[in-house]
C-alpha cells in the first residue's frame, strides 16, 4: 500500500463551483490591491472566502434581527445594525453605514456649521485679547 495522495484544497473541495463570478473577483482584486499575477488558486480561494464571509454576515444579521425566526426578509438596516454593534465588524462601518433621512442629515450639517462658527468666534475673541 502506498501513501495517500495529498490533495490541494481546490481538489478536495466538495463543491468547486463558486457563486460569485471569478472574473468579477479578479477585477476587484486588481483594482483594490497592488498585485501582479493572480493565480487561479488564489482567485478561487479569495472567491470562496468572500462567499463564506457574506454568508456569515447575512446569517449573523438574520439571527440578530429575528431571534424567533418569524420573518424571512433580511434588510439593509439589519446589516448596518449588526455592523454598528459588533466590534469585529467595525472595519465595515464606512461601507455599511446606518441609513439616515435627508432632513436628519441636513439638521446634522446645520448643527456642525453653527458649532464651527461658534468655535471660530471663540478663537478670534481669544486672539484679540492678546
Amino acid at each position: 500500500m502506498g501513501e495517500p495522495k495529498i490533495q490541494s484544497p481546490v481538489e478536495r473541495a466538495p463543491n468547486a463551483e463558486t457563486v460569485l463570478p471569478l472574473s468579477r473577483v479578479r477585477t476587484i482584486m486588481k483594482s483594490s490591491m497592488d498585485t501582479g499575477l493572480i493565480t487561479n488558486e488564489v482567485l478561487f480561494l479569495m472567491t470562496k472566502c468572500t462567499e463564506l464571509f457574506v454568508r456569515h454576515l447575512a446569517g449573523e444579521a438574520y439571527v440578530d434581527a429575528f431571534p424567533q425566526k418569524n420573518s424571512e426578509t433580511l434588510k439593509y438596516e439589519h446589516l448596518s445594525q449588526l455592523v454598528n454593534k459588533s466590534k469585529n465588524l467595525e472595519f465595515l462601518l464606512q461601507i455599511v453605514p446606518e441609513k439616515i433621512r435627508v432632513h436628519e442629515f441636513q439638521e446634522m450639517l446645520r448643527l456642525n456649521r453653527s458649532a464651527g462658527s461658534d468655535d471660530d468666534d471663540s478663537e478670534s475673541g481669544s486672539e484679540s485679547d492678546e
